[in-house]
C-alpha cells in the first residue's frame, strides 16, 4: 500500500514537471531578441544628430502576429531586426505602433515565416503581492535567453523613467539588467508584465503592470494611439488639522487640495486652485491622495483617472468655500501633457 501511495505521488510530481516545461518551451519560443540601430537628436546641437548607435532588448510575441516591447527600446530607431529565441536567423521589422506615454510599443515582421511554429502570449491578470513571476529576456553580457526568478513586492504608481509619467506598475526582486527590456514577466503562462527598468536598490526592478498594457492594447485597436488621459494639475495632501480647517472640512470628509490647474488641463475653469476634491467618479480621495484600489492596497488617485479612456467624462465631487459641488470633466488630454505656452 505504501509503495503505491508513493508511486502516485511520483506520477503527479513527473506530470507537474512536464506541464511545466511544456509552458516554459511555449513561452521560449515567443520571446524575441530585439537588435536596432538608432540616431538621436543632439541637445547640446539642435540642428544636428549624435550619430548612429546600436543596441539591443527584449520583445515577446502576442496575438496577431504582433511583437510587444518597450517604447524606448525602439526610440529613434531607424533599423530594426529581431530573433527567436533558440533560432538563428534575424528577421527585419518595423515599428507598427508606440506609446512613449506608457514606454509601449508594437513591432510587425513581414515575412510570416518569422512565426512559425510560436504560440502567441495571452495577457494574464495583474499580480498580486508575494506572487511569484518569471522573466524572460536578453540582458547584456550573453546572446542567448536568460530567465530569472523573482517575487512581486509592490504595486503602485511609479514614475517610468522614459516619459517620466506616474502610471501603475509592480516592483519585482528578479534581476533586470540592460537589454532585459521589453521582455515579458510570466505568472502560469501569461503575462503579467513587461520589464522595463531597475531602480538603484540592490534586487530591485520594475515591469509596466497588466491594467497599462491592456489600456495600451484596447487603445491601438482602431490603429491609432490617444495615449492614456491625465488631469494636468498639481495637488497636495491636507493632512494637517489647521488646514482641514481653513477649508472648512468636515470630520467625515477627506481629500486633496489643488494647487494648480495647467493650461491644456480638461478641468481648466471647472477646478480653481484652493479647491478639494473629495471624490473621483464615485471613489472617495484619502488626505494623502490615495484610494483603495484592492482590498489593503491603496495608490494615487489618479489611477482612477487613468484607468479611462480619452474623451471619456468622470464625475468629481469638489468642496469650494464650505460647499460640496458635483462636476464632470472630460478627460482630452494624456497623462503628462502640458503646453509651456499659452496660444494667443
Amino acid at each position: 500500500m505504501k509503495k503505491s501511495i508513493n508511486l502516485f505521488f511520483m506520477i503527479v510530481f513527473i506530470l507537474a514537471s512536464s506541464s511545466s516545461l511544456i509552458g516554459q518551451d511555449d513561452v521560449t519560443s515567443s520571446v524575441v531578441k530585439i537588435y536596432t540601430v538608432y540616431n538621436k537628436h543632439s541637445y547640446f546641437r539642435p540642428w544636428q544628430m549624435e550619430g548612429q548607435r546600436s543596441a539591443t532588448g527584449s520583445g515577446c510575441i502576442i496575438e496577431g502576429n504582433r511583437i510587444l516591447t518597450n517604447a524606448h527600446v525602439i526610440a529613434d530607431a531607424t533599423f530594426i531586426q529581431v530573433k527567436r529565441a533558440g533560432t538563428s536567423k534575424k528577421y527585419t521589422a518595423e515599428i507598427s505602433i508606440v506609446d512613449h506615454g506608457c514606454d509601449l510599443a508594437i513591432l510587425k515582421v513581414k515575412d510570416n515565416t518569422f512565426f512559425k511554429e510560436t504560440t502567441p502570449i495571452e495577457i494574464g491578470e495583474l499580480a498580486e503581492v508575494r506572487d511569484e513571476v518569471t522573466t524572460y529576456g536578453f540582458p547584456d553580457g550573453g546572446e542567448e535567453l536568460a530567465i530569472t526568478e523573482g517575487v512581486v513586492s509592490r504595486v503602485e504608481l511609479q514614475e517610468y523613467a522614459h516619459s517620466n509619467a506616474r502610471l501603475l506598475c509592480c516592483q519585482i526582486d528578479a534581476a533586470i539588467n540592460p537589454g532585459s527590456s521589453g521582455g515579458p514577466v510570466i505568472k502560469e503562462g501569461k503575462i503579467v508584465g513587461v520589464a522595463f527598468e531597475a531602480a538603484g536598490g540592490e534586487n530591485i526592478g520594475y515591469m509596466v503592470s497588466v491594467p497599462v498594457i491592456n489600456h495600451f492594447l484596447e487603445d491601438i485597436k482602431d490603429g491609432k494611439c490617444d495615449g492614456i488621459p491625465g488631469l494636468g494639475l498639481s495637488y497636495q495632501k491636507i493632512e494637517n488639522p489647521d488646514m482641514r480647517s481653513m477649508y472648512r472640512m468636515s470630520e467625515e470628509q477627506d481629500g486633496v487640495r489643488v494647487n494648480k490647474v495647467y493650461p491644456a488641463s480638461p478641468a481648466k475653469g471647472l477646478i480653481k486652485p484652493g479647491d478639494v476634491i473629495l471624490s473621483v467618479d464615485g471613489v472617495n480621495v484619502a488626505i494623502d491622495g490615495t484610494v483603495e484600489f484592492r482590498k489593503n492596497e491603496r495608490t494615487s488617485f489618479m489611477y482612477v483617472i487613468q484607468s479611462k479612456r480619452i474623451n471619456d467624462t468622470v464625475g468629481f465631487e469638489i468642496l469650494r468655500n464650505g460647499k460640496v459641488i458635483k462636476i464632470d470633466i472630460k478627460l482630452t488630454i494624456p497623462v503628462n501633457h502640458c503646453k509651456l505656452l499659452i496660444p494667443a
